[in-house]
């Protein structure tokens, strides 16, 4: 199969692309910046997905059969700095990758979506697990940026209008693994943890340290980013949760990495950001029999080893 990847220059779009071929498929990655190592037999473009025509130019070029639109600012702080740029990047982006793939008759988009659509209410949720068909009410502009790509994807998945692509939205949770920067968008306070506990630095905590997080190792959210991209099911606009059915409190984590005497101090507080976070991944399991094959701590062993 013929895959673009959107944002293949990121953290997730480089493993993501790593996974695609060792499955065979033929890949070109598009990113506005210059990947950190290229990867043999993957065509890179250098190219804005915002600007419609040179998108639609490279769609008819390449003729992929799927889209894995991965490219965003996928950060809620980035997102709160500069909502202009988020929205145009998100929602005027996301527009320009589903038209373009409409106009040139590509099969499936899958569009990442993310955890932080549940906004408010994953706080009436605290202790029990998300499911996908709960209402959306985002806090921040990252996450309505995202509810509006869920929106767009339905719309153009209808076949009641036109003849789209197929679509599905996949909901990650928070994604860590090798190769993260600590000061990279996807980043979470694993990425600052491991960083700090190799400098031999306290950690630095978020108040109050008892946040909750679900989170998924980086190699089982491609994998489901490439199953999802396989299916010969049609979605029509679903979203999908992929997280791990899990969630550890900052604490907790820090204390997995650095054991629980190493020392920590307290950081600013945050606002806009999402209490607790916990997946109901069922639905993942049912539509293209996914589920993660990495525990967190498996994946905290993985890091420590690659640090």
């Amino acid at each position: 199969m013929k895959i673009l990847v959107t944002g293949g220059s990121g953290f997730i779009g480089s493993h993501l692309i790593e996974e695609l071929l060792g499955h065979g498929h033929v890949i070109a990655s598009l990113d506005i910046r210059d990947p950190r190592e290229r990867v043999g037999g993957v065509a890179y473009i250098k190219q804005d997905f915002c600007l419609f025509d040179e998108l639609l130019e490279c769609l008819r070029n390449f003729k992929p059969e799927a889209i894995a639109h991965l490219g965003a600012v996928p950060s809620v702080q980035k997102s709160i700095d500069m909502p202009m740029g988020t929205m145009r990047n998100n929602v005027e982006g996301t527009y320009s990758v589903l038209e373009a793939a409409r106009q040139t008759g590509v099969l499936r988009v899958v569009l990442i979506s993310s955890g932080a659509t549940y906004g408010k209410t994953a706080f009436e949720y605290s202790g029990k697990k998300l499911p996908e068909n709960v209402k959306l009410a985002p806090l921040n502009p990252y996450g309505l940026s995202k509810a509006m790509l869920e929106d767009m994807g339905h719309i153009w998945a209808s076949k009641e209008i036109w003849q789209g692509p197929d679509t599905v939205s996949l909901r990650f949770s928070n994604v860590f693994g090798p190769r993260q920067p600590r000061d990279a968008a996807y980043a979470s306070c694993i990425e600052r943890f491991m960083h700090q506990w190799k400098a031999g630095e306290p950690f630095t905590v978020v108040p109050d340290g008892h946040q909750r997080r679900d989170m998924v190792f980086v190699a089982d959210a491609v994998r489901a980013v490439r199953l999802a991209c396989e299916s010969e099911k049609d979605f029509y606009g679903e979203a999908i949760n992929i997280g791990s059915g899990k969630n550890f409190s900052i604490l907790e984590i820090a204390d997995l990495i650095g054991g629980k005497n190493h020392p920590k101090v307290f950081m600013e507080p945050r606002v806009g950001e999402i209490r607790e976070t916990l997946f109901d991944i069922q639905k993942a399991k049912n539509l293209f029999n996914w589920q993660p094959e990495i525990s967190f701590e498996k994946g905290i062993e993985i890091l420590k080893q690659d640090n």
